[in-house]
């Protein structure tokens, strides 16, 4: 069969597997490959802010998402490192949804493969307050990311993880959701990266299926009985999607569940009589995704309690009056640094292996230095934060913009000297410290906007 000359750099190999694919228009997918991938934002369901784009159409699956028409320069938009919104493939965005429908009370939902946090924020904003998240990225180069992105989204109720996924069986029967965003073979990804089309392989579907099935395996052990796999690829085979559920349900007695999604939003059914959703982009606004919920039988072996440490707030710790609601946190001092945490988060982490890389849990409060304690500037994106609790300052957009640059700040002469929280459109960015005749910049060298674009 002929395709279109858009998808002639597709790998062979690959077009010959679409073909063979029942049920698939194969060309009209070959088709799509070769034109612009969608442009989709969705917004932070705990910040509310005033941010607009022009033109934007929402996603059907996602309440708080939008397809955008073109693709602007986010990196100079304020509102998008106050954490108000995430870019974000529209397809991805199902994982909003999922969660809303499986988590109708506060929950316990490990990530085991966040990075860069697309989804993982997803999940986060349909979590009942209360809920913890425990976000997992193996590869260490990606760590980065997703703690950024984890940071500035705001919740405090995440820990984030840097460890290979075996060591999360330590957590057996304590996890509500686990979620599995699988390293893949990445067909879903072609029209967007090149990487995709160039490395694409038989033998990588193989290897990267091989993997699966060990993620997949560490992630079951830790459900409680009922508990629940969101299990998603960015790839189109069979190999990686509907053969893994079947393998799920033989393997460890796991039940397929339909999530009764409407037939409006356009999107397929899998390839066999296991419900699943496939995200086409030949039929869907967004890139391709598959994605299935498998559930853990009632009559599995019992869950153990799940350890819980009193909270106890060390007297007289200084910043534990920015937090507010400290009752839910237990607070521990770190040198002079100050951390919080929920006890039901901490008492997870505890269970972990010793070898478990913890990268960040919980909120930085802050540090004292000297006779000043400065806050951190993760404090001043997360929703713990007592908002009022020190002075604010709102700044106009070039003045956000030379903020995030790491530039000195000028502020208004009425504003009160020392730490200052800045604002833009109502939503924190970071701290200064006043000191009457300028203001030192604290925003992160690490976070600081480096290119005009």
């Amino acid at each position: 069969m002929k395709t279109a000359e858009t998808s002639t750099s597709l790998p062979q190999g690959f077009i010959d597997e679409m073909q063979t694919l029942s049920g698939m228009d194969s060309e009209a997918l070959l088709v799509s490959l070769g034109k612009s991938p969608e442009v989709g934002v969705r917004l932070n369901g705990r910040k509310r802010s005033s941010v607009s784009f022009d033109g934007a159409e929402p996603v059907k699956w996602c309440p708080a998402g939008l397809h955008l028409r073109e693709r602007p320069a986010f990196t100079l938009m304020p509102e998008l490192h106050s954490g108000a919104f995430y870019v974000q493939d529209p397809s991805s965005m199902i994982h909003r949804e999922i969660v809303s429908r499986l988590a109708s009370a506060p929950s316990v939902l490990v990530d085991f493969c966040a990075a860069p946090g697309g989804k993982t924020t997803a999940a986060i904003d349909a979590l009942p307050d209360g809920s913890v998240v425990i976000a997992n990225e193996f590869e260490s180069s990606r760590v980065g990311a997703l703690k950024e992105n984890l940071t500035k989204w705001g919740y405090p109720h995440v820990a984030i993880t840097n460890s290979p996924t075996d060591a999360f069986r330590a957590l057996s029967g304590q996890v509500d959701i686990a979620m599995v965003d699988a390293p893949c073979s990445g067909e879903g990804m072609m029209r967007k990266d090149a990487e995709a089309r160039r490395q694409w392989s038989v033998g990588l579907v193989a290897q990267c299926a091989s993997l699966q099935r060990e993620i997949v395996a560490d992630a079951v052990e830790t459900l409680r009985p009922g508990g629940y796999l969101v299990y998603s690829t960015c790839t189109f085979n069979r190999v990686e999607n509907e053969d893994m559920l079947d393998w799920m349900a033989e393997e460890f007695g796991l039940d397929s569940v339909d999530m009764g999604f409407p037939e409006e939003w356009g999107i397929p059914g899998g390839l066999s009589g296991r419900p699943a959703y496939r995200f086409m982009p030949h039929k869907t606004r967004g890139e391709g995704l598959f994605v299935g919920v498998m559930r853990k039988p009632e009559g599995s072996a019992a869950a153990s309690h799940r350890k819980i440490r009193f909270n106890q707030r060390g007297p007289g710790l200084p910043g534990t009056d920015l937090v507010h609601s400290p009752e839910s946190y237990l607070f521990s001092a770190y040198g002079n640094v100050l951390k919080a945490a929920s006890p039901l988060l901490c008492s997870l982490l505890d269970m972990l292996p010793k070898k478990t890389r913890i990268v960040a849990s919980g909120v930085d409060i802050g540090e004292r230095k000297g006779k000043d304690f400065i806050p951190s500037a993760a404090l001043a994106l997360s929703n713990a934060y007592r908002r009022g609790a020190l002075p604010e300052v709102e700044v106009s957009y070039e003045e956000a913009v030379a903020y995030l640059r790491r530039e000195p700040a000028a502020l208004p002469p009425d504003v009160p000297r020392g730490i200052c929280l800045v604002c833009y459109g109502g939503l924190p960015l970071g701290w200064v410290k006043n000191i009457g005749n300028r203001a030192n910049n604290l925003y992160p060298q690490s976070w600081r906007i480096r290119m005009n674009r």
